[in-house]
Formats: structure tokens, sequence, C-alpha cells
């Protein structure tokens, strides 16, 4: 099985943060295996969909929809994977500083 590294940009995300609503976006890096990079795209979608702690923040009402678009796949060597595991890291930045 082949390791993927697939990065993510996601804007318009409201997010209550001490109180505040404001608008977000993020930066996320995905670790996956899979066979294609294809799959790698589909299996990271899913987990960055089903993230806890992103999908139980967002505040969007159905007509401000956040946007969620994948950069780049790239496939990594054994070594460079191994740390990360399929875990997600994300980085956020608040819209009005971009």
């Amino acid at each position: 099985m082949k390791r993927f590294n697939v990065k993510f940009h996601g804007e318009n995300f409201l997010l209550n943060l001490d109180g505040e609503f404001k608008k977000f976006g993020f930066y996320a890096t995905s670790f996956i295996k899979a066979e294609t990079p294809l799959e790698a795209k589909k299996i990271a979608t899913i987990l960055i969909h089903q993230n806890p702690n992103l999908r139980d923040t967002v505040l969007n009402v159905n007509g401000d929809r956040p946007r969620l678009n994948i950069e780049e796949i790239e496939e990594v060597k054994f070594l460079k994977s191994f740390a990360q595991k399929s875990t997600t890291q994300f980085t956020f930045y608040p819209e009005d500083e971009k």
C-alpha cells in the first residue's frame, strides 16, 4: 500500500471562539495509506468531514456553506509518513486577516 500526503484548503468556516463569531479558513494535511491518489483523496475527504473538532464546531447555515478544496496529493516515502500515521493537522487563520 502506498502513502499519500493530501493537502486541503478550507474557507468560510464560521466558528465561535471565546464567544465571538468569526469566519476562519484553514490548511490541513492528511497522511493516508491508499492504493491510488484517487482513493487517497476519497479517504482524506471522508476523514476531514468526520473530524469531530471541525464537524462539531462549524456554525454555518445552509445558504453560507463552508468550502473545502484539495490543493495537492503527493505520494510520499514511508519514512516521511511513518511518524504522521493517518492523522490530520489543521492550521487555522482568521479570514479577515488573509
